[in-house]
């Protein structure tokens, strides 16, 4: 059974090609282009190996929110956070909440390996 992937970014372009990238690398992958979409498949599906979420999306909700409440709803699943807006504040957020912390931009390639590493037995 594939992976599954919560893809968490409101760029449509970067969260279709992230999307197509790991579905053709075998994951399945939802997507949610707002926190708010995200927080309701995270209550609603709750199955997801991964979460990679962008800090900053409109809404109310931002990425560190989503990564609370995954952490809530399902403590064992791994969690990403992505920002093009990063600090040492929010590293450090990212990683009290357990979550691997990246800079964008990513290349697919290098979330690739970090999917593969938290998601390998």
């Amino acid at each position: 059974m594939p992976a599954t992937i919560l893809l968490v970014e409101d760029n449509p372009l970067a969260r279709r090609n992230m999307m197509l990238f790991f579905k053709i690398h075998g994951y399945d992958v939802f997507e949610a282009q707002r926190g708010e979409e995200a927080l309701k498949l995270i209550r609603d599906v709750d199955n997801f190996d991964v979460v990679i979420t962008d800090l900053r999306m409109p809404g109310m909700v931002d990425g560190l929110e989503v990564l609370r409440v995954q952490n809530q709803v399902s403590p064992r699943t791994k969690t990403i956070l992505v920002t093009a807006y990063g600090s040492n504040q929010i590293k450090f957020q990212a990683a009290a909440l357990g979550a691997r912390y990246l800079d964008k931009p990513v290349q697919l390639d290098d979330l690739l390996v970090h999917v593969r590493q938290l998601t390998s037995p």
